[in-house]
């Protein structure tokens, strides 16, 4: 209903604590049953046809500043079913955008599995394998992370590039 539930923070210095420091989970406040953005992506999903899914609050916030607005987040959660079910009403058509260091692409193959059995179409934007959707915007720009949106590859050749990714193929 876009009414605030809970309040997050990010730390941008390196240290050792998360990344993320938020509302503990109350009961109206469950990370596994919501969406960051959900209630302003749901008519820029109908518009773009497509709705895209990052991990962190902040990665949304960077995309709505270069006008990208079809976004939500899953606050750095694994997927849940009641967070496909609330995703299936926005579109069937999925853009993954998670980070690109290896729990985000532990992430994006689990996540691509999970929207495939729910009969939806699955695309992946590639990021660099240290970035997260802020970082890249921030560095690159708009034009270069439209760029990657229009690029996004379908979930299946992706899954087949990160199962090849350390393995020689060179014998049998």
């Amino acid at each position: 209903n876009g009414k605030a539930v809970a309040f997050s923070g990010r730390i941008y210095k390196n240290t050792d604590q998360n990344k993320y420091l938020n509302t503990k989970e109350t009961e109206i406040f469950k990370k596994g049953h919501m969406l960051y953005h959900y209630d302003i992506a749901r008519n820029e999903a109908r518009l773009e046809k497509s709705v895209i899914i990052m991990e962190g609050f902040m990665d949304v916030i960077r995309a709505s500043t270069i006008g990208i607005r079809n976004t939500i987040a899953l606050m750095g959660t694994a997927l849940t079913q009641d967070q496909i079910h609330l995703i299936k009403r926005l579109s069937s058509n999925i853009i993954l955008c998670l980070d690109g260091d290896s729990p985000g692409q532990e992430a994006m193959l689990k996540a691509g599995e999970l929207f495939l059995k729910e009969k939806m179409e699955v695309k992946v934007m590639v990021l660099p394998p240290d970035d997260d959707p802020d970082t890249f915007i921030l560095r690159e720009g708009k034009e270069k992370f439209s760029r990657l949106i229009e690029n996004a590859i379908y979930f299946n050749n992706y899954k087949i590039r990160a199962l090849k990714r350390n393995i020689n193929l060179t014998s049998d």
